[in-house]
């Protein structure tokens, strides 16, 4: 081997070890969010457990009994609500779970007492990975063919069951079918929706896309105006205070 080949094989090989301690890292740091935010869910859960004389509903789960459909996305609390909170993902983007799991609990249990109005709006902005695609051609068919709620559980479970990019090819057709299934989403035109890409979908969060200058996710609008795109803790920050401060 010259010496013009081992430098090369030698920088590949850091470079691929680079990418693989990246790798990791951005696993660590997910797993480490969704563990706290698991945790405190319990503790929330434990609490209105004992408060409501024994009632086990918890605020995310009456939250997602008022969520209802628009034409490509989710909504959850009253449009009367003093704050206003949209968010744009991708379900293969990791700092749309990132943000999932930092808010999930916190939106709808605040969407439940009126105090702000939510939308979900996925759209497919990783397009180099064919998943992406899928996974949001499989949700658009629950939304219009079962039902808000279905919808919104596969939203999570996309979120809890999101592959790394890399592999996402690995993640088959029968795997979101199952997904499908376990959101309460699946039926006979669900299915038949799912068998071929929805083009009208598709091409209405594009012209949202482009309408909005979305050109990243997570992109989030707080009573219209966009969050600087920062990190993740900070953007969770931002949308907290918000609700806070614009129900005082």
């Amino acid at each position: 081997m010259s010496k013009q080949s081992r430098e090369q094989s030698r920088t590949q090989r850091a470079a691929a070890i680079r990418a693989a301690q990246a790798r990791k890292e951005r696993n660590r740091r997910v797993a480490l969010v969704a563990g706290i935010v698991v945790l405190l869910g319990a503790f929330v859960a434990a609490g209105v457990w004992f408060s409501g004389g024994g009632s086990g509903s918890s605020g995310t789960d009456t939250a997602a009994k008022a969520v209802s459909a628009g034409s490509t996305y989710l909504k959850m609390g009253s449009p009367k609500a003093p704050v206003k909170v949209v968010v744009y993902e991708d379900f293969l983007c990791p700092y749309c779970r990132e943000l999932e799991a930092s808010t999930r609990d916190f939106l709808r249990g605040n969407a439940d007492k009126g105090k702000v109005y939510v939308e979900y709006r996925p759209i497919n902005l990783l397009t180099q990975y064919a998943y992406s695609a899928k996974a949001l051609n499989a949700w658009a068919a629950v939304l219009q063919h079962a039902s808000p709620e279905a919808a919104l559980k596969l939203h999570d479970i996309f979120y809890d069951k999101q592959p790394y990019e890399q592999a996402a090819d690995q993640v088959s057709d029968s795997e979101i079918a199952a997904w499908v299934k376990e959101a309460g989403g699946d039926n006979a035109q669900v299915r038949d929706a799912m068998a071929t890409k929805d083009t009208a979908f598709f091409d209405a969060t594009k012209a949202e896309m482009v309408s909005k200058k979305i050109n990243g996710t997570p992109t989030v609008f707080i009573n219209g105006k966009e969050l600087p795109v920062t990190a993740v803790t900070q953007m969770t920050s931002q949308i907290e205070t918000a609700v806070e401060q614009g129900n005082k």
